[in-house]
């Protein structure tokens, strides 16, 4: 072969081999790049989701384990008792605020994926999830009244049952207004049997069963009642972003991009702001001491209660060099933690 054409080919090869490696190291780069990225996000988020978490972490376990005189339903109406309450709600409005924060700014490095920090985002997801996910609730409801009135639940299909518990919480806030389920109590039996007949009628219709004659509905009408005042309160994810969008503020020339409001300018903002008052319905009205199917806000509260350990837990192993909740204080909440986990164990749940 002649030596200038190998050579040629030589060359060729090389630089060919040359520039596959240059793009392999430079691709590698980008994406140490953006771990990188992403890791500085959290980490200049780390602080004060930290803080924000601990802060909901300590006045939960307060309201746990001394029953939080303040959320009772006959609670005194005092200037004190106004505040841990509005502090609450702001606390747990404060934390929605830290994690739409970190979303949004996630939004404007290009390439990050899910796949990274996966133990800091598995935490925040499961957060989110026990604030958000109560369709069992509505389900569970359907499924009583069911059992009350004689219909046939095997004839309800799934995407039906959820559909169905959607609309028995449609008719029940046409009845009250303000959405405060133990309000139900207010109406007078004409009103509860309208309401309950409707619904009746509803399950009746959409399962394709006889409708429930009106004097049988009538006959067992508070067992029914009971059953559709159950309280929860889900904040869906929707709703936690909007939350979030609510408490943050735009900040320039720091290290992160957003900052949450304090507790005076969300005072000012709740008074007529439809999304900061949907936290409100968790707490009001709560006594933790009676935790049944009537009031599955106890359960919740436990269950955020649980999902904000872990996530103070996960924050300060995967944020290097910077400082979190010390180490007694982050055992004193996990004792909690692990006596709640145990009780939910035992009722295999």
């Amino acid at each position: 072969m002649n030596i200038d054409l190998l050579n040629t080919i030589i060359s060729a090869g090389v630089g060919a081999g040359s520039a596959m490696l240059t793009l392999y190291v430079d691709g590698i780069r980008k994406k140490n790049d953006r771990k990188r990225e992403d890791y500085n996000i959290y980490k200049s988020y780390s602080k004060p989701i930290i803080a924000a978490t601990e802060s909901l972490a300590w006045r939960l376990r307060e309201v746990l384990m001394f029953n939080g005189a303040y959320l009772l339903p006959d609670a005194p109406v005092n200037g004190f008792f106004k505040y841990k309450f509005d502090s609450t709600s702001y606390r747990l409005c404060s934390l929605l605020g830290w994690v739409r924060a970190v979303q949004k700014e996630h939004s404007y490095i290009e390439g990050i994926t899910h796949s990274q920090n996966p133990k800091i985002r598995n935490a925040i997801g499961c957060f989110q999830k026990v604030l958000a996910d109560g369709s069992h609730v509505e389900v569970s409801i359907l499924e009583e009244l069911c059992k009350l009135y004689g219909l046939e639940e095997r004839e309800i299909q799934d995407n039906i049952r959820q559909k169905l518990g959607v609309e028995i919480e449609r008719i029940v806030f046409i009845f009250i207004p303000d959405q405060v389920k133990k309000n139900i109590s207010n109406l007078n039996q004409e009103q509860k049997l309208e309401m309950t007949t409707s619904i009746m009628d509803l399950i009746s219709d959409q399962t394709h069963q006889q409708r429930v004659d009106k004097e049988v509905i009538k006959s067992k009408l508070e067992i029914a009642v009971d059953e559709i005042a159950r309280e929860f309160c889900w904040i869906y994810r929707d709703w936690q972003n909007a939350i979030g969008d609510e408490m943050t503020i735009k900040i320039e020339g720091g290290k992160r991009y957003y900052d949450i409001i304090g507790f005076s300018e969300y005072m000012k903002k709740r008074i007529d702001n439809e999304w900061l008052g949907k936290v409100d319905n968790l707490f009001a009205n709560l006594d933790v001491s009676i935790d049944n199917r009537f009031d599955t806000r106890v359960s919740q509260v436990k269950r955020i209660y649980i999902s904000l350990v872990e996530l103070i837990s996960v924050l300060n192993e995967s944020i290097e060099d910077e400082e979190g909740i010390s180490k007694s204080g982050l055992t004193t909440l996990a004792d909690l933690k692990n006596k709640l986990e145990q009780e939910f164990d035992k009722q295999g749940l």
